[in-house]
């Protein structure tokens, strides 16, 4: 945990107090930017803070293993557990918010018991809460809780005849929630909460942390069931904290980390209850976005440095002196900084990634990262990082859809327009899901990073995880499949220029266009586009960019033979030819 909380990077607009102080209680981002690590950082800041602060942590996950809880907790002084659902359980109904009700009470009562009934004060108001959740019985496992499809609840009455306290049990099918006994459990846990309002805290900071929440497109019902199970968890969350600020219970919080694909995903889904209202104005975005540096002073590139700083034994970090000896002047003739951030998507997780394969690499005997030690990593770091993204998109999509989604891409080019792959899904991914939903897929690929926007006119790049919201279609604008996913998909430059020969020319291609004739307000031209010749027009209006102003004869400024740097803007069906645009220098 030490080495952990050395090499930690906390981005300067990362809102730490509003998360443990203030109202903000989720923590939001794409797999990978870095949320689990950001809770067991809090956790280890509250500690630093005040080492009486119990913190307890909840993992929403099936595949949680004992001997992975128990790594974690020998870490650190945490009650952790994991929660996950009855195979087959709760299939039918979409109402989750008492279950998780009932849940979090049993994790109040479990650690004020582990902490020695240190949590609450021990009075009257404790004990009616305590009694009310204990009526609740269910396996008990604080480790591993599993929600049961049935549970059982006791019903305390005195037998009027000998005056004797009875706790007959009653039944709870979790899975009918319109039956009297479920009736019951409402009425119990409603009961619980206004005994809850009621207790008084101690003065030990006690945070109760819960993370990785996922859902998996698979089966429809159990994505589905998992999905409201994650809506209503969030709702829940909003509502103990409006609990613990209305009671007074300083110090006492949930903070809850959310995946923004299930967010996305709980939207598209099923009925969201109005869930963007729940997490407005109380969520803190964990992002990496930082236009205003791309050097060693960028924080996903500090990750780096301090990791080797730390295993270098140096107690402080001097960045641009780690940077200079670890890192040559240029890789492919780009800084290192800027070619490690273009070939990631400013994650955490790709600094992770980028580590672990150049220590697996066949240059890994280098001494520093050479550029023949990116060279022998870069296939690797690919493969792994389009698994990254299937992962992602396993919130939005089954198998089969995944895989047809990633095999349109495999060996075609690295940019192109929406027609051409239009054209080409129609010849090979006919009614597929690329094709019957291809506005929503493309959204769903630029919001994940696997597609950026690319124009040639200016060569701008617009990236979602470079803060450019939403994907452009338009005809002036190119598709462009990210750097690092090159590898994965054999793409590259031989392959592009192989498949581009023949294709005909689109609007916002960029070619050379070479004067053969001026008349009265047109300079008519002649152009070369994969290999074949082309006839085009620019207007008289077109060659103010070039500095002139008022243009009273086209021929004493342009001549046969002359070349510009243009830009097609669409083609004349009368005259067959091409109106084309000037690209000023400044844009080239």
């Amino acid at each position: 945990m030490e080495e952990f909380i050395k090499t930690f990077v906390v981005a300067d607009h990362f809102q730490l107090d509003s998360l443990l102080y203030g109202n903000n209680c989720f923590i939001t981002g794409f797999k990978g930017t870095g949320k689990t690590a950001l809770l067991f950082y809090l956790d280890n800041k509250l500690k630093d803070e005040d080492p009486i602060t119990c913190t307890s942590f909840i993992f929403f996950k099936e595949e949680f293993t004992d001997a992975k809880r128990d790594e974690l907790q020998a870490i650190s002084n945490r009650f952790l557990s994991s929660i996950s659902v009855e195979p087959g359980a709760l299939l039918n109904i979409r109402e989750f918010e008492y279950i998780w009700r009932w849940l979090i009470f049993k994790r109040i009562v479990s650690d004020n018991e582990d902490n020695h009934r240190n949590l609450f004060v021990d009075d009257e108001f404790w004990g009616e809460f305590e009694r009310k959740v204990n009526q609740i019985k269910a396996p008990l496992n604080k480790k591993k809780s599993i929600i049961p499809s049935k549970i059982k609840i006791a019903v305390p009455y005195k037998d009027p005849a000998t005056l004797t306290e009875l706790s007959p049990e009653v039944e709870v099918d979790l899975g009918n929630n319109k039956g009297a006994p479920y009736q019951s459990f409402m009425l119990l846990i409603d009961e619980a909460e206004a005994a809850l309002a009621k207790v008084n805290r101690t003065d030990i900071p006690y945070y109760i942390f819960i993370d990785e929440l996922e859902a998996y497109y698979g089966n429809r019902q159990i994505f589905e069931r998992d999905l409201a199970l994650i809506r209503d968890l969030i709702f829940t969350v909003k509502r103990f904290n409006t609990i613990f600020a209305k009671s007074h219970a300083g110090k006492t919080k949930i903070i809850c980390s959310v995946r923004s694909e299930i967010i996305n995903a709980i939207s598209r889904f099923i009925v969201t209850k109005e869930i963007n209202k729940a997490t407005s104005g109380f969520s803190v975005p964990l992002n990496w976005i930082y236009a205003n540096t791309s050097s060693y002073m960028h924080p996903i590139i500090q990750i780096v440095l301090k990791r080797i700083a730390v295993c270098e034994g140096f107690e402080e970090c001097n960045y641009k002196e780690i940077y200079n000896r670890w890192f040559p002047e240029k890789i492919h003739g780009i800084e290192p900084a800027n070619y490690i951030l273009n070939n990631s998507w400013c994650k955490p997780r790709d600094m992770v990634r980028l580590l672990s394969t150049a220590k697996n690499a066949l240059q890994n005997n280098s001494k520093v990262f050479s550029q023949a030690v990116f060279n022998s990593l870069s296939k690797a770091y690919s493969e792994e990082s389009l698994s990254e993204i299937k992962e992602e998109l396993r919130a939005l999509y089954d198998p089969t859809e995944i895989e047809t989604i990633i095999n349109c891409f495999m060996g075609y080019k690295t940019a192109f327009s929406v027609s051409q792959l239009k054209k080409r899904i129609s010849t090979y991914y006919a009614g597929t899901v690329i094709d019957t939903h291809f506005n929503q897929v493309i959204e769903d690929l630029y919001r994940l990073g696997f597609l950026g926007n690319f124009m040639p006119i200016s060569k701008i790049y617009r990236w979602q995880h470079k803060g450019d919201e939403r994907v452009i279609l338009a005809d002036e604008w190119r598709l462009f499949v990210h750097y690092a996913l090159h590898g994965a998909l054999s793409l590259g430059a031989r392959l592009n220029f192989g498949l581009t020969r023949g294709e005909q020319p689109e609007t916002g291609d960029v070619v050379n266009a070479v004067v053969q004739k001026v008349i009265r307000s047109f300079a008519l031209v002649e152009f070369t586009h994969n290999g074949e010749s082309y006839l085009g027009q620019i207007h008289i209006s077109e060659f103010t960019k070039l500095g002139y102003g008022y243009i009273g004869n086209l021929s004493e400024i342009v001549h046969i033979d002359d070349e510009y740097r243009t830009a097609l803007l669409d083609y004349h069906e009368k005259y067959e030819r091409w109106n084309l645009q000037i690209i000023p220098q400044e844009l080239e």
